[in-house]
């Protein structure tokens, strides 16, 4: 079967993150599917611009489409956002000449400016047209206080996401309770299917050799162990939608009561100014830049607990699927996530410990007992993290659908 995956933002190696379309890609390559991942030649997650046009990278096809740079406006990045669905119907027949015609074309989204483009492409070429949804637009953006239901924006937006759902002969979505709100919506039975985020075959064989990963991050961690002191760390976002003001709640708690408890926090996002500000007086808090991934694994096998945090937000009563949970169950030895129960709803088993969220004083109690209980062996995690391996979400998600309710 020839798939093209059209992702705006697509990762990868040297390329940023979302991995998500780069390792299903390469999953089916290697069922013997031939994959194109089409996405845009600029976008802010690139570590650099692209060429427009076909490149290979690591075995998997690409081919990045001329869209305008941005700075930080927003008004740039929606005209970007804009831009990429005329310029796939545009590319399209070129992409089809150089790869072959689509059968099956998978539209995943970050925003939903380009679906009724991809749809488009999908009737032209007689293909299947299936929707990946990331995020549930627009109840994401007002949900968490970005932009207000009023705003015309949200209203195309909400138009968009009904037409979307109507468009497509499967919707894949990562939340694994999303399917009565999409049903709502305008979602026939029977085509709703939950794909989670994983981890690739590759990370979890790299799991097991991970003890020899040497770098100045993870020589600091080991130092701080060495000096007596029990790390926390915590790896990815630091925007409005990560809670990781509630870390730094329970580390200051912690400060108090388990000095040797140490703090490390990695990542970028708009809040981390804030955050190292609000963190500025505690003595058990550090911060450094984003690192590759590799690292950041390193890092966790180093620790002695990864934490996560969610707001209480009913956003999440559809579901949650963080990358950071899966490369957490893989390498760290514990792992602590706030959030509510049903939010980890189908994820249970990825996690040391739960608490609810909002609350520092349960996070800091969850990060004791947790740090105060045996390690998860590693056998342990990579048996669970083995069944949300790329290779097998892939299968799932070719798989023929349920019948309808």
């Amino acid at each position: 079967m020839n798939i093209w995956l059209v992702h705006p933002f697509a990762g990868g190696p040297g390329l940023g993150r979302h991995y998500r379309p780069f390792w299903l890609a390469d999953a089916w390559g290697k069922m013997g599917h031939r994959v194109v991942v089409v996405s845009a030649a600029f976008h802010h997650l690139h570590r650099q611009p692209r060429v427009p046009g076909p490149q290979r990278i690591n075995d998997i096809d690409f081919w990045f489409l001329d869209t305008p740079r941005y700075g930080s406006g927003s008004l740039g990045r929606l005209r970007n956002n804009l831009s990429f669905g005329p310029a796939f119907g545009s590319a399209a027949s070129a992409i089809a000449a150089r790869f072959g015609k689509p059968d099956l074309i998978i539209a995943s989204s970050p925003h939903l400016f380009f679906i009724s483009a991809a749809h488009q492409v999908a009737r032209r070429f007689d293909a299947r047209f299936w929707l990946e949804v990331r995020d549930l637009w627009p109840e994401s953006i007002i949900a968490l206080g970005m932009t207000p239901a009023w705003h015309p924006l949200m209203k195309v937006l909400g138009w968009k996401e009904r037409s979307a759902y109507r468009a497509a002969d499967r919707v894949i979505c990562l939340l694994a309770g999303a399917e009565p709100h999409m049903r709502a919506r305008g979602l026939p039975a029977g085509r709703f299917l939950w794909i989670p985020n994983g981890v690739s075959d590759g990370e979890i064989q790299s799991a097991l050799t991970i003890d020899n990963l040497r770098h100045p991050l993870t020589d600091r961690i080991n130092l701080l162990k060495q000096q007596g002191r029990r790390v926390v760390l915590y790896a990815g976002g630091m925007g409005p939608p990560n809670a990781v003001e509630a870390v730094l709640d329970a580390a200051a708690i912690l400060g108090k009561s388990n000095s040797e408890i140490r703090f490390v926090m990695i990542g970028s996002g708009t809040s981390r100014a804030a955050l190292e500000q609000r963190a500025v007086a505690l003595g058990n808090v550090e911060f450094h830049d984003e690192v590759d991934r590799s690292v950041v694994h390193g890092m966790l096998h180093a620790s002695d607990c990864a934490v996560v945090a969610f707001h209480k937000n009913a956003l999440y009563y559809h579901g949650i699927s963080p990358n950071k949970l899966f490369d957490y169950c893989l390498f760290a030895p514990r792992s602590v996530i706030a959030c509510e129960e049903r939010a980890l709803a189908g994820l249970e088993d990825l996690v040391t410990a739960r608490c609810a969220p909002d609350d520092a004083d349960a996070l800091a109690a969850s990060l004791r007992a947790a740090l105060d209980g045996p390690a998860r062996p590693r056998g342990d995690r990579v048996a669970a993290a083995q069944r949300y391996s790329y290779s097998t979400l892939a299968a799932q998600y070719l798989a023929e659908p349920r019948d309808p309710a």
